[in-house]
């Protein structure tokens, strides 16, 4: 995938998806602000948290060369544990976002736009085995651990698809509105 659609650059979106105030289910937000802190990519790449979307996904993948999305995902596999699924996957069950509310939103968003011809060339979904997700719980450890792991692989398959991603010099400083000071729980920048 070396240009898009339309010949130039091909066009990715990195989306977050997940509730911020769900404990592990912010996992999708997290990864993507600590995506956009520790690496820069071209303008062909929009960097996106998404909180939890319904079919007002759609203008996000409308068109997209690459969607990569970061979310907690429903896996028989220990917490923390980092799982990557392609478009098919998801389609056909195999793989499930954490939150009812997340999952029927990408799939039907997905539908929606197949039926109209504007669906992404590829689609994957970056995703980790969550915790804990109650009201106020904060990221558990497990998760925490692997975010920098997720970022890293992210940017990987940005580069690995001819997008144009580089790590920073100097990361930025992330922007967690919703840890309210508590820092020191937030995977240092590299």
């Amino acid at each position: 995938m070396n240009t898009g659609a339309g010949g130039g650059p091909p066009r990715a979106c990195v989306a977050g998806i997940g509730n911020v105030l769900l404990g592990d289910d912010g996992f999708g937000p997290l990864a993507v602000e600590m995506f956009r802190c520790n690496y820069e990519c071209g303008s062909n790449v929009e960097i996106l948290d998404l909180g939890t979307p319904g079919l007002d996904l759609a203008p996000h993948l409308y068109g997209a060369d690459l969607v990569v999305i970061a979310d907690a995902v429903h896996a028989q596999e220990k917490p923390g544990t980092l799982c990557i699924y392609c478009e098919d996957e998801l389609v056909a069950r195999r793989a499930q976002l954490r939150l009812t509310a997340h999952d029927p939103g990408v799939r039907e968003t997905l539908a929606l736009l197949k039926l109209a011809g504007h669906a992404p060339s590829e689609l994957i979904i970056v995703g980790v085995v969550p915790e804990l997700c109650g009201l106020g719980n904060g990221f558990s450890p497990s998760v925490l651990s692997t975010c920098s792991v997720a970022v890293d692989n992210i940017a990987r398959l940005l580069v690995e698809r001819g997008i144009d991603c580089r790590r920073r010099h100097a990361p930025v400083q992330p922007n967690l509105w919703w840890l309210s000071g508590a820092r020191s729980e937030f995977p240092a920048s590299r």
